[in-house]
């Protein structure tokens, strides 16, 4: 039983003078961590006898013990509080870099690069969206939302996906590559590279790595802003950054 809760269940047995004593104490229980008994008693108009009183009705044998346990109480209180404040400053940093990240597309996105983007969709055979690890989850939300627009794409998470279309890959195909760091030595995106050269097929690379090398050797390379900036390492996530990106595709596309 918390200590607010004990008092609550003890009203019932309390005089009218008992009453007074325990909702002026309660109504501000931090002078009860500065207060005396006699101090008490002349702060709240209440005589010591009728507060010592209402300090054994609830269980305790006497002022002294009642102010232990406040005290306890009131302590525990700020550290919920101070849990409560770090939760939310936490909630705060993290949706607040987010929003301040998404604030930049406006500075990152080109409008013809956009338009670029859609003819080159509007006009493949088949979109070829290649991505592995947190990369994939944005192909897929990419396969998703432009098969709502009737076009056909294909998923590629791995570079042995990339080895298997070999054959069944040509230029009228289109190559969404999407990688956050765009690193050449990247298996997949080694693979993705040699494929698109002997199928002469179109690449877009999406990506969040402005000094990447790959970008001169596609047809078309958009910059994303990320939410770790610079060489910063960041626990946060960038597929929220790429979908906000799906949507201004599509905006783009309809």
């Amino acid at each position: 039983m918390t200590f607010i809760s004990n008092i609550e269940n003890k009203k019932s047995s309390f005089t009218k003078n008992e009453m007074k004593a325990c909702e002026r104490i309660l109504d501000n229980l931090m002078r009860v961590q500065r207060l005396s008994l006699t101090k008490m008693s002349e702060e709240i108009n209440v005589s010591k006898t009728t507060i010592l009183r209402f300090c054994q009705k609830i269980g305790y044998s006497g002022y002294t013990e009642f102010r232990f346990e406040c005290i306890k109480y009131v302590n525990s209180l700020k550290n919920i509080e101070e849990k409560n404040d770090e939760k939310n400053r936490l909630i705060t940093n993290v949706s607040q870099r987010y929003i301040d990240t998404i604030s930049q597309f406006h500075m990152w996105l080109d409008d013809n690069d956009m338009r670029q983007i859609v003819e080159f969709i509007k006009s493949a055979r088949i979109i070829r969206c290649i991505g592995e690890i947190n990369s994939s989850v944005t192909c897929y939300q990419l396969r998703y939302a432009l098969a709502m627009y009737g076009y056909n794409v294909d998923v590629l998470t791995a570079a042995s996906e990339v080895v298997s279309i070999d054959l069944s890959t040509n230029d009228s195909d289109v190559i969404l590559l999407i990688s956050a760091n765009a690193n050449p030595e990247s298996n997949i995106i080694k693979e993705t590279m040699r494929l698109a050269e002997g199928c002469k097929t179109p690449i877009i690379l999406i990506t969040m790595n402005s000094q990447t090398s790959i970008k001169q050797k596609v047809d078309l390379a958009i910059t994303l802003p990320s939410v770790a900036s610079g060489n910063e390492s960041s626990l946060l996530e960038n597929v929220p950054i790429y979908s906000v990106f799906v949507q201004v595709l599509l905006s783009y596309l309809s």
